[in-house]
């Protein structure tokens, strides 16, 4: 059996079933745009670029901002223009949303349960170690 390929198959298909199934429960934000949050929020060390967005998650610029401006419709980030580079779009991460972080994250944290039970933390940690390695190894 090859496992390589059906490794890919498996893990190309269960992101898309986890990304349906967000999307089912989250009726306010997409997981693109929650993966985008989490960026902007703990992804640097100051408010990150468009640019710099778009290179975490491995996407197009054009991607980003399209996403960005429905958070920002949404209230959930601002949008500004860079104080040193008027042409640079920077963005911050809205506190109006602080009751909504607060019920998402027990709802997060029911969902990570039902999708990692049964699921020893040995096997957690080596399919960790895997998805690193296999990150590491398409890096460009």
């Amino acid at each position: 059996m090859d496992y390589s390929r059906e490794i890919f198959a498996r893990l190309f298909l269960l992101t898309r079933k986890w990304e349906v199934l967000f999307n089912r429960k989250n009726t306010e934000l997409t997981l693109k745009q929650m993966m985008c949050l989490i960026v902007v929020n703990s992804g640097f060390d100051h408010d990150p670029t468009i640019k710099e967005i778009a290179g975490v998650l491995s996407t197009s610029h054009q991607n980003i901002k399209a996403i960005v401006l429905q958070l920002e419709k949404k209230s959930f980030v601002s949008l500004y223009k860079d104080s040193q580079d008027k042409r640079i779009t920077r963005v911050k991460i809205s506190e109006t949303k602080a009751s909504y972080w607060q019920k998402q994250n027990v709802e997060d944290e029911k969902t990570m349960g039902a999708l990692f039970e049964g699921i020893s933390e040995e096997h957690l940690k080596i399919t960790l170690e895997t998805i690193l390695k296999l990150d590491e190894n398409v890096s460009y």
